[in-house]
């Protein structure tokens, strides 16, 4: 029997909650949160490789979407090679595990989710399933190279030297190193101010955007949301980072489905292409039929956490 078999699946974890201090500067706040993400990275790289445990990749995906989120935050304010260079190999490496997520969500979430086709005849998963199976592990085989790859490495070995900051702060001239000094707190309640407005303007007419303003707009949720995680322990318990947070997290849920039928129906034609035949095109008609009433089915609680995210007091003092 193979050792994997017969060992462990390794655990995933999510991230922690990040601990700044009231007076802490941008410096001190970035590398602190640096630090946290890539503790939340490599507590996942084992998971990720091992592939058994498919929150594994999740959660390295997450890693490195949060580690763009706060280097964009501070490119921002100072354009930096270093950082840019840095958010370049994240954006590459995270590219690469999404075939690897798409098909665990397919196999773990969507497909279990089709049962209800059985009324109409259609045993979706009984089908679909074994197909999917060798797109998956291609998929999963390509994840666990790229993160055993030269790029990841090289990612991992820039993002442990950055912790301490002077690798991407002192390349920069003295005057932009001066503006680091600044309060986080002010930092954070000005990029947290323009992701708010820029959200609120993005989904103005929430019911009119098309799929592809509606994905925008859910991008930059996603970025407020993790800006917002990222200084909530700046604001004292009972200023409403919580309920803000909340809301924004369920108001990314129901937009995220969009995103997942789009994603599933991508994954629908990789299979009818691996398997053509009219039985194969019927079932994935049927599927592609049921996931347009689902999403259709959800609109009324888009808009409703929509008006509740939008009415929802800030938690930071712009």
């Amino acid at each position: 029997m193979p050792d994997t078999l017969m060992s462990a699946i390794p655990d995933s974890r999510k991230a922690g909650p990040i601990v700044l201090g009231h007076g802490d500067t941008i410096r001190t706040a970035a590398c602190t949160i640096l630090g946290a993400i890539h503790a939340h990275l490599t507590a996942n790289l084992d998971a990720a490789l091992d592939g058994r445990n498919s929150e594994g990749v999740h959660q390295v995906r997450v890693a490195l979407r949060r580690f763009r989120a706060l280097t964009g935050l501070l490119r921002r304010d100072s354009p930096n090679v270093v950082l840019d260079g840095a958010s370049g190999h994240a954006r590459t490496l995270a590219h690469a595990l999404n075939g690897a997520r798409n098909w665990d969500v397919f196999m773990n979430t969507t497909l279990p989710g089709l049962g209800a086709l059985a009324h109409v005849g259609v045993d979706a998963p009984g089908v679909l399933g074994p197909l999917a199976v060798p797109l998956r592990e291609g998929a999963a085989g390509e994840a666990r190279a790229a993160l055993d790859g030269a790029e990841a490495r090289q990612f991992l070995y820039l993002l442990e030297q950055m912790i301490d900051g002077a690798v991407w702060i002192t390349p920069l001239p003295a005057a932009v190193q001066e503006t680091l000094d600044e309060p986080a707190a002010d930092f954070a309640a000005r990029h947290l101010t323009r992701l708010h407005r820029k959200a609120n303007r993005q989904g103005r007419d929430l019911a009119l955007l098309t799929a592809e303003e509606r994905h925008r707009l859910r991008l930059t949720l996603k970025k407020l949301r993790y800006t917002a995680e990222f200084f909530e322990s700046l604001h004292a318990p009972g200023t409403g980072a919580a309920p803000y947070i909340r809301r924004l997290s369920r108001l990314q849920d129901v937009l995220g489905m969009d995103s997942d039928v789009l994603t599933t129906r991508a994954l629908l034609s990789r299979i009818g292409e691996s398997a053509p035949g009219p039985d194969i095109q019927h079932t994935l008609g049927a599927v592609a039929g049921f996931l347009c009433c689902r999403q259709a089915a959800t609109q009324d609680r888009t808009y409703s956490r929509w008006r509740k995210f939008r009415r929802q007091s800030v938690f930071w003092r712009a």
